[in-house]
């Protein structure tokens, strides 16, 4: 039986991933240092943090997995910069952690979520980027990425764990914190309409092209990487992006004909971010090739979703 560990199981993508990979008649247990989240029939989860390397070593000798996603880890940008220790403490120590618990089921393959963003400043090159090209990444939490990449690299051949590398771009969808940018924008939205906050969105670097996904189809594209584990080339390395870049601005009007109130729009310091890359795109050819995929969810539909569970998410607070 395929047996598969998601970690970081209850934040945003796990909830999304694991009824896929449920639906394939799996046995899929997930970890975390949060309460169980909600959890799709035949699914398992304990509280276990990456950083407690005797909970996690024990959970692992248990349950034994023949594959692990591993999407633990701090993941927003603009938090590595203000708090990189936090960041290498996580993102690595964790990682090294979990290294050493998965010594005990040799043979497995540990499907690591890296980032679109460890590309960094090959970007400027202008165009979207295959996996061919050498990641430069110009930030704490890209570097701590990049770093996990070679870590396990380094480690996993000596103990007998097949390696897959995940890179995806933005994603979107229902149930992401306002850390990142279309969530924020759906939530200040949100609000706006509630009349809780002036009608002035507060926004950053507007100009800047991105590539986004709606979660769904990320996770479709790990599930659909996950099932086909047995054929992937130990040391894999794949792209989940769209290779549409659109601008923030773009995506903030797409948004704006949603909203139900007119508003202003303010740029504030705080909001841009420092060494702005212009153009972050990535080509999926090498996904579609091994599996097919390609990005499903309508844009329209995408952003409604995000809008309604932002408006959603609001009225139960209240």
């Amino acid at each position: 039986m395929i047996r598969i560990l998601v970690t970081g199981a209850a934040g945003f993508v796990g909830g999304h991933v694991l009824p896929l990979l449920a639906r394939a008649g799996d046995r899929v247990a997930g970890i975390g240092r949060g309460a169980a989240p909600a959890l799709p029939e035949g699914v398992t989860y304990e509280t276990v943090d990456l950083l407690d390397e005797t909970a996690l070593s024990g959970f692992v000798a248990r349950f034994r997995p023949t594959a692990i996603l591993h999407l633990a880890g701090l993941a927003s940008v603009a938090d590595s910069a203000s708090g990189p220790v936090q960041t290498w403490r996580v993102n690595v120590n964790g990682l090294m952690n979990l290294v050493a618990a998965v010594e005990a089921v040799p043979g497995c393959t540990f499907f690591f979520v890296s980032t679109g963003e460890v590309y960094g400043s090959a970007f400027l090159a202008g165009h979207a980027l295959s996996e061919a090209v050498e990641p430069l990444p110009r930030n704490t939490y890209a570097r701590s990425k990049w770093v996990g990449e070679q870590l396990l690299r380094d480690l996993l051949p000596r103990i007998g764990v097949k390696l897959v590398v995940l890179r995806p771009f933005n994603h979107i969808g229902p149930g992401q914190d306002e850390r990142f940018v279309v969530a924020s924008f759906a939530g200040q939205i949100a609000r706006i309409e509630a009349g809780l906050m002036p009608p002035c969105l507060e926004v950053g670097n507007l100009s800047s092209y991105r590539d986004f996904l709606d979660v769904a189809d990320v996770a479709s594209a790990y599930a659909d990487l996950i099932g086909r584990a047995d054929s992937l080339a130990d040391g894999s390395v794949f792209n989940i992006s769209s290779g549409h870049p659109r601008t923030i601005a773009s995506v903030l009007e797409d948004l704006r004909a949603r909203a139900r109130v007119p508003f202003e729009i303010r740029v504030t310091p705080e909001r841009v971010r420092p060494a702005e890359i212009p153009l972050a795109a990535g080509d999926a050819g090498r996904l579609h090739a091994a599996t097919g995929w390609q990005p499903h969810v309508d844009w329209d539909l995408s952003l409604t979703r995000v809008m309604d569970d932002a408006r959603a998410r609001l009225t139960t607070s209240l």
